[in-house]
């Protein structure tokens, strides 16, 4: 494992520590409600870095079945949000079959096959399977159900363990788990960032009746911080930061301005915003404010992976286009 591994991990815990150490300082000024629920997303954030750092050192098979898991949950969240689920039956079933296959896929490195097993052969396995429930009132919009669920939480998703697959030469610097931690850290930090500037300077509503949270102010924000993060992190994760720039006195100034660093900045910032505001499209379909109540103080599964849904498989081929 690399120093920018191990120094990658220490840099999460004590993150956590110190944000947990400022939070705990203001928990005297908040309402007694305010702080529990403070207090619950504390004790996730915690439980969340203990299981990538687990991952981290476990290696990838346990990754790839942990995403396998988080993939099943999040279907399992999608579904219950879907007032029609009771008239798909097997099809569900079907569903979740194929979120197992493709991290099998995924585990294997099969590439081409990961690429068209959800979008082309389980779309049009799935579409058959409808046809043959003879039931035409509603067809599209159950297909549509089925294989946007699968798409958003399964194909995309699983790009994030695909990074791990990745060949070692692609990432001299930190190996996959350097992509791994890069892009999984980058956007936790960039909801954090854009949520934290949002609170405090936001005038100006993006889309209000999908995200009332969401401002110009925040997302501007956010995304400045990100693509700094990004550029920082670079030298000691990825080979971003290009060729080896180092002096004897250590990294080069130069090391931490590559442009290709901050435009995977960019691209996880907006991507990770484009998949929170999608999943909250979900949830005011289907009026609710939280998808579950797996993660205490934050909601379920769908409302602490949604931003990985769009960024992770954009990520994914930003890398695979520079590196294969």
């Amino acid at each position: 494992m690399s120093t920018g591994v191990l120094g990658a991990m220490a840099v999460i815990i004590l993150a956590l520590v110190v944000g947990t150490l400022v939070r705990l300082t203001q928990m005297h000024r908040l309402s007694e409600r305010t702080a529990r629920k403070l207090g619950l997303r504390l004790r996730t954030w915690w439980l969340i870095a203990f299981v990538l750092v687990l991952l981290i050192l476990a290696g990838v098979p346990a990754t790839v079945g942990f995403f396998c898991v988080v993939s099943l949950l999040a279907l399992r969240e999608y579904w219950r949000l879907v007032p029609e689920r009771a008239e798909y039956g097997g099809l569900i079933w079907w569903a979740y079959g194929a979120a197992v296959l493709q991290y099998i896929w995924v585990y294997s490195g099969l590439f081409d096959l990961l690429m068209i097993f959800i979008p082309i052969l389980t779309f049009l396995l799935l579409t058959l399977r409808v046809v043959i429930l003879q039931r035409p009132d509603g067809f599209v919009h159950m297909v549509g159900t089925l294989q946007w669920g699968l798409m958003i939480f399964v194909f995309c998703l699983s790009h994030v363990a695909f990074l791990l697959t990745l060949p070692p030469e692609t990432n001299p610097v930190g190996g996959a788990v350097g992509w791994f931690i890069y892009l999984v850290v980058l956007t936790e930090f960039n909801d954090m960032a854009q949520a934290w500037l949002g609170r405090p300077l936001g005038r100006h509503k993006i889309i209000p009746q999908i995200s009332p949270g969401k401002s110009w102010e925040g997302l501007a924000g956010g995304l400045l911080c990100t693509t700094v993060a990004a550029m920082l992190l670079a030298p000691f994760l990825t080979p971003l930061a290009g060729p080896s720039s180092s002096t004897p006195d250590g990294l080069a100034l130069s090391s931490f301005l590559s442009p290709l660093a901050a435009g995977a900045g960019l691209l996880i910032g907006i991507s990770g915003f484009c998949g929170d505001i999608a999943v909250s499209a979900v949830k005011r379909d289907a009026r609710v404010k939280d998808s579950g109540t797996m993660l205490p103080g934050h909601g379920g599964i769908l409302d602490r992976i949604d931003s990985l849904t769009f960024a992770a498989p954009l990520f994914f081929h930003y890398v695979y286009f520079i590196y294969r």
